[in-house]
């Protein structure tokens, strides 16, 4: 025998079972010639490994004897594949350890088959990632991978992004602000779900990547004017000092699309700034 082997025949009985307990060869699958390996004879058929007459038929071919069939696993002794699941009898009870007369073992909507087929997932384990979902939820419904608990990469688990932040498991960017959706739940504390988060105008990944304003604030720096606002113009929005309202016309220009009164005396310099905000202004209303 094979000292590297522990079933030098691959009957399924080990080398050790065979000589020291039903003295069978080691050498030899079907040791009576029977027509069916030592292994099935001891573990499936409780047919005499040694003797070739017992060897029972098997109708279907699927590596079940028709007797065990019919007496031990209740399937169809002429139907190799009784649950019509994409695997034989034969192999469901020796291989996979699925349920043959299920075609849904671990029920989770996938079939016995397509599991181990296709997806190459547990079809003993209704969740084989372990995210929250169903193999066949991941499948047929959100489109994710039912081996990957993050199937977007974006920081978070499939199941937490259907049940709780109720973004797209499929789509690390669920807003297409910038900012994969796990950033956002995680460290920028902004909505996954809306692109601007404070409405000041300016998507989140601007915020947060360019201009380092607070995406959750709409005026960061407090001085008056919106931070998207200041970023049309042209001041700084972490500089409350040049919030200045811009004065145009005796009013002044509050960011946000507002105007508002103001008793200000009119410089050249306001004047300047003023006219400078106006035009933003009205360009964006107009792009509006």
């Amino acid at each position: 025998t094979d000292p590297l082997d522990a079933d030098s025949d691959d009957d399924r009985l080990d080398d050790g079972r065979e000589v020291k307990i039903y003295d069978t060869d080691p050498n030899d699958a079907d040791t009576d010639d029977g027509g069916r390996e030592d292994g099935d004879e001891v573990d499936f058929d409780g047919t005499d490994p040694l003797d070739g007459s017992d060897d029972e038929v098997d109708s279907d071919g699927d590596g079940l004897t028709d007797i065990s069939e019919t007496d031990i696993y209740g399937t169809d002794p002429n139907n190799a594949d009784s649950d019509g699941d994409g695997l034989s009898d034969g192999v469901e009870v020796k291989e996979t350890l699925t349920d043959p007369n299920d075609a849904d073992t671990d029920d989770d909507g996938l079939s016995d088959g397509t599991e181990v087929n296709e997806t190459l997932t547990d079809p003993l384990v209704a969740d084989s990632d372990g995210d929250g979902l169903e193999d066949g939820e991941e499948v047929d419904t959100y489109g994710t991978d039912p081996n990957n608990v993050d199937s977007d990469e974006d920081g978070l688990n499939d199941g937490f992004e259907v049940t709780d932040s109720e973004t797209d498991p499929a789509d690390a960017d669920s807003d297409d602000d910038g900012l994969d959706d796990g950033r956002e739940v995680n460290e920028t504390g902004t909505n996954p779900n809306d692109e601007d988060s404070d409405e000041d105008g300016l998507l989140d990944g601007e915020e947060v990547d360019t201009y380092n304003t607070d995406p959750n604030d709409y005026d960061t720096d407090d001085g008056g004017v919106g931070d998207g606002d200041e970023v049309e113009v042209g001041t700084d929005p972490l500089d409350p000092s040049d919030d200045n309202p811009a004065l145009l016309g005796g009013y002044m220009y509050t960011g946000g699309g507002g105007i508002g009164c103001s008793s200000a005396p009119l410089t050249p310099s306001s004047l300047w700034i003023g006219l400078l905000a106006g035009a933003a202004l009205l360009l964006r209303r107009r792009r509006n």
